[in-house]
């Protein structure tokens, strides 16, 4: 008994039919969750995460509140860190209209962090929504476990939106995340002179969609579920994370039952290893990045002629550039102009 609530902590792998099937689609996903409140919710249908600063200001707060509420209103469910700032602002603003918010932590159950964001913790189970960890409950909090918790985040949401952030910030690393998984970016844009601006008006300079009203991103996220991306729970039509389509869409129709299980579970766990491996090599050794960085030089380049020379369209070499460019590897040095950055190799 905790904060004046039974706590009952499920733990699901990739097996179980609960497990977020958003999940499976990412880089390094985990192969077993912990989750408390409302599992339903990790295979929802419409969902759209909200993170930026700690730090917020008065003008980050507004925001967060308005756009949480309203997304939250229109049947989104929102995911977020359950962080100080801008993430516990959307959590909270969730919570009071339909309950539909998810939190992502960076430790175990047993050490919520931060210690000011106990309460919360409780307010989003009380209200019907789901809090989760990778983590076991009783693994501490480290500084080292916030990046892989923003895979997580942006893996659960449809879209993302950073409402404030500083300069290659936590939210950045979201951002980044979100490009890399294939999801769109929406940002707002911020005063020049706030710190906590600068991180957002650069993501927008990059290619994250200017966004000044709650109906964009809720119109983006329902646009993109209209393929048939839902949770069984809407449409009882598409099965559960089990199914051989979600990790190898290419193979041909395959069985149900436990041996099934069994085949998805080795590859999955086998797929993972090898994601690991990649995730650790730098980034310069990945083969969608290599061939941009060989063609560059400290003279710049346009967009248009760095895809033309790789025989590829703009919107296939975007991301890269963009997460290149998060990362230091290369630089903008006018609109659409791009050249290596010599000091980072």
């Amino acid at each position: 008994m905790k904060g004046g609530i039974n706590i009952e902590y499920f733990k699901i792998d990739i097996e179980d039919e609960k497990y977020p099937r958003r999940l499976l689609k990412i880089r390094n996903f985990p192969t077993e969750i912990y989750a408390v409140g409302n599992i339903d919710l990790l295979n929802t249908k419409f969902t759209a995460g909200i993170i930026g600063s700690r730090n917020c200001t008065d003008y980050g707060r507004k925001v967060s509140k308005e756009f949480a509420s309203e997304m939250s209103r229109k049947g989104i469910c929102i995911v977020s860190g359950m962080a100080l700032g801008i993430d516990g602002m959307a959590h909270d603003a969730a919570a009071k209209k339909e309950g539909r918010t998810i939190a992502v932590l960076g430790g175990g159950f047993n050490h919520i962090y931060p210690k000011e964001n106990e309460w919360l913790f409780y307010k989003i189970i009380e209200n019907d929504g789901c809090v989760i960890s990778e983590y076991s409950p009783d693994t501490v909090v480290e500084k080292k476990y916030f990046p892989d918790r923003n895979r997580i985040i942006s893996g659960l949401s449809d879209a993302v939106l950073v409402v404030e952030a500083t300069f290659r910030s936590g939210s950045s690393i979201t951002a980044k995340h979100a490009y890399s998984q294939g999801k769109k970016v929406f940002a707002i844009p911020n005063n020049i002179y706030e710190n906590t601006g600068i991180g957002t008006n650069i993501l927008i300079q990059k290619g994250a969609i200017l966004t000044t009203k709650p109906r964009q991103i809720i119109e983006a996220v329902k646009e993109k579920n209209k393929s048939g991306e839902t949770e069984k729970s809407d449409t009882n039509k598409l099965g559960n994370p089990n199914d051989k389509e979600y990790l190898d869409k290419n193979n041909a129709e395959i069985a149900h039952g436990k041996s099934h299980k069994k085949t998805v579970l080795n590859k999955a766990l086998i797929e993972k290893d090898e994601k690991d491996v990649a995730e650790n090599e730098n980034i310069l050794n990945k083969k969608d990045y290599l061939p941009i960085y060989r063609l560059l030089s400290n003279v710049p380049m346009h967009i248009n002629e760095i895809a033309i020379k790789l025989n590829k369209s703009i919107q296939e070499i975007t991301p890269n550039i963009i997460m290149m460019e998060l990362d230091g590897y290369i630089e903008q040095v006018q609109a659409n102009y791009f050249k290596r950055r010599e000091d980072k190799v």
